[in-house]
């Protein structure tokens, strides 16, 4: 199939990338060209519309555990505990969210490319021709000199400048000039669920062991002891034993998973700036490895024995262990699986 350029009325001499209506689309040996992606607009940061479901859901839990921890579970804690507890909570939860805003506000585009014109679309390209848009360090898409270790982010369809990877997460590009905010937002995001989980785990522990110790607000003294109240002290909301119990054992739950993600995923950027490469050289190295663990079992090596050459299917499928001589699918590393990344190939 061979690949054609659909001509603008007033294109440039950069022919298929020129700004703003140039394209390529595929076509077929009669000469029908096949429908044409429309042209799309750069995306700045991670406000841009529309928000992805995992972005949505990432608003939630902000919502939920910042209600949860501050109107209900802290509010039950003895005195001066609640207080250390408002404060010491309350600047994590603050760092952690300046650190999100900032994350997610910042253009992480290679300098060249913010200078451009944002109010213009840029033209989608062909997969087919994606690896051809980059001529001595200068992308036709977005029309600007961009270095050699920037990407075209074909998310956000613009160059990254130290292009780490997108996160749907937060809808943006991590790269140079938002990578430290990430790792801050990660690093007290870890300290967050971890302070969350143990306040409220003490109070789901503490109900059963000693509830005198979360009855010290005076809310709480004149009334059965299977009444609590949500909520203290501004504005006292009466529930029952059971309702809070529930509620934190699936806070409980449901912030041992973000901790366990949330840890996974700084260790992996810990091992990255140990080894001072970014997400996506180790994507590649991954790739790579994968390449050559398919060649390897595509062309045995001639000086194997006649034994080693007849493979079992356990060989031939790569279910087996490194010990065996070659390699293991399984056994190549990979980033955690919170740690969403799209592989532009």
């Amino acid at each position: 199939m061979s690949h054609s350029l659909l001509p603008d009325p007033i294109s440039s001499p950069k022919g298929c990338c020129a700004r703003p209506h140039g394209k390529i689309a595929p076509t077929h040996a009669g000469g029908q060209s096949e429908p044409v992606t429309p042209v799309r607009y750069g995306s700045r940061n991670g406000w841009t519309l529309p928000p992805t479901k995992k972005q949505l859901a990432v608003w939630m839990h902000y919502v939920y555990f910042a209600v949860v921890t501050f109107g209900i579970y802290i509010p039950l804690l003895p005195s001066p505990w609640n207080l250390v507890s408002y404060s010491v909570v309350g600047g994590v939860f603050y760092l952690h969210l300046v650190a999100y805003v900032a994350t997610v506000s910042v253009d992480a585009a290679h300098p060249n490319v913010r200078a451009n014109n944002y109010n213009s679309p840029l033209p989608n390209i062909h997969r087919s021709q994606r690896e051809f848009i980059f001529k001595d360090e200068f992308c036709t898409v977005c029309e600007a000199e961009v270095g050699p270790k920037a990407k075209h982010c074909w998310a956000c369809n613009k160059c990254v400048m130290d292009f780490d990877h997108h996160c749907m997460w937060l809808n943006t590009c991590i790269g140079r000039r938002n990578y430290w905010f990430f790792f801050v937002m990660v690093s007290s995001g870890v300290i967050l669920l971890l302070l969350v989980v143990v306040i409220v785990l003490f109070v789901f522990i503490e109900h059963y062991i000693n509830p005198a110790m979360l009855r010290t607000a005076p809310q709480l003294q004149n009334v059965k002891s299977s009444a609590w109240f949500i909520f203290l002290p501004l504005a006292a909301v009466e529930v029952n034993t059971v309702w809070l119990l529930v509620l934190a054992g699936f806070t409980v739950l449901l912030g041992l998973n973000s901790l366990v993600r949330m840890t996974l995923l700084l260790s992996f950027h810990i091992n990255l700036l140990r080894k001072n490469i970014s997400t996506y050289d180790y994507i590649l190295r991954e790739r790579e490895a994968e390449r050559d663990a398919e060649a390897a079992l595509k062309e045995p090596s001639p000086d194997v024995d006649e034994s080693r050459n007849s493979m079992s299917h356990a060989e031939a499928t790569g279910s087996y262990c490194t010990t065996s001589g070659l390699p293991w699918d399984t056994c190549l590393p990979s980033p955690p699986q919170v740690f969403h990344v799209i592989r532009n190939t």
